[in-house]
């Protein structure tokens, strides 16, 4: 079974890394936060084994942070997950995982995504967070390409299509939301 699995890891690979981003899409269709989260959870899951197929293991790091990053952020109406030595924690987090795993240069753009989406997530401000979300797919995007991750790359592409209407829609024509009415 173990030989089998080796031999098809590439095969496996974007089956769990298009799996994730299904996960990924479909969260976004919940209200609940809770719900979000716990689907964002699942979804890094995912990407870490997909990433595991691929031997990327700065990526598998950063995904496993993830984990942890949505599940704390579900709870930020929560006085211990308020403060913002929050994200200082999860920055310096993601500096040490990238040196443990460090494999070549590339296991930077990895890091620059982490970074970004630390911030990003953290924001109140959903203009704020698309804009810096851009840098987060740019840098996965690049990070794909080079371990052939053709989900990752599918995931990347969607995602700043998405970005990009969410920026057209409401920071340049200003439409505004049910909550914002």
């Amino acid at each position: 079974m173990l030989e089998y699995f080796t031999e098809h890891a590439f095969v496996f690979s974007q089956i769990f890394g298009f799996t994730a981003m299904a996960i990924a899409i479909s969260a976004y269709q919940f209200n609940k936060q809770k719900t979000i989260m716990i689907l964002l959870t699942l979804c890094s899951t995912f990407w870490c084994m997909h990433f595991l197929c691929l031997k990327a293991y700065a990526a598998i790091a950063m995904n496993l942070i993830n984990i942890v990053r949505n599940f704390v952020y579900g709870f930020r109406d929560k006085k211990w997950a308020q403060g913002y030595v929050i994200p200082v924690i999860f920055l310096i987090v993601s500096v040490a995982a990238v040196a443990l795993t460090w494999s070549n240069a590339w296991d930077m753009l990895p890091l620059i995504a982490a970074f970004f989406a630390t911030v990003a997530n953290w924001q109140t401000d959903t203009r704020r967070l698309r804009y810096l979300t851009y840098p987060v797919s740019a840098s996965w995007l690049v990070y794909n390409i080079i371990n052939r991750s053709y989900a990752g790359m599918c995931n990347e592409i969607f995602t700043i299509v998405s970005l990009t209407v969410g920026v057209v829609r409401y920071d340049i024509l200003g439409k505004k939301t049910k909550t914002e009415r």
